[in-house]
This record gives C-alpha cells, structure tokens and sequence, in this order.
C-alpha cells in the first residue's frame, strides 16, 4: 500500500471530506491474470477528534487508486485521521486539519 491524499473542508457545520489512496486493488483473480502480488484496501477507519465518523469494508472490486467521499458534523481545527488496513494486515494512518 502507498499513501494518500486527504481534503477535508467545513460548511455550515458539516466537513465534506475527499480522500484518494494508491492502491492496486487487485483481488486473487486479477493478480494472476497480471501476474502481479494481490494487494487491496480492505478496509477504512476514518475518526474525527478520535471518534469514528465513517468505516468501510472494502474488496478488490473497486477501481484502482479509488477515491472516497463523505461528510459528517464538524469544525474548522477539528484533526481528522483516516486509516487503511489492507488484505495482508499492513495499516496506513493519514492525518488532515479540517479547514
């Protein structure tokens, strides 16, 4: 897994959040096929001030590089903190002020 790009932006009391993480997202079939390792986000934590806002359980049926979108009740200042566990275990913590 690689990094990832986080925006998080408040509006009238909700943050609009748009996060995009490099991955290959490639299940068992597709791997073989490419001949490639499987890798694949499977799943995603995202907390605001260390409470969680949105969780995902994902499956190397989405498109690489894949970018989400969520919003939820927050403040200018707030620390968001989005992190990706993938298929073999590997975590990968991103951290972005809301603005």
């Amino acid at each position: 897994m690689a990094n990832m790009k986080i925006k998080a932006k408040e509006k009238d009391g909700i943050v609009g959040v748009k996060a995009m993480f490099t991955s290959v997202m490639a299940d068992k079939e597709e791997a073989e096929k490419k001949k490639i390792v499987s890798e694949y986000i499977a799943q995603i934590i995202a907390k605001n001030n260390g409470v969680v806002v949105f969780e995902v359980t994902a499956s190397g049926f989405m498109s690489e590089n894949p970018l989400f979108k969520f919003s939820y009740k927050g403040k200018v200042g707030d620390t968001l903190e989005i992190t990706t566990t993938d298929n073999s275990g590997k975590t990968e913590t991103g951290t972005e002020k809301v603005s």
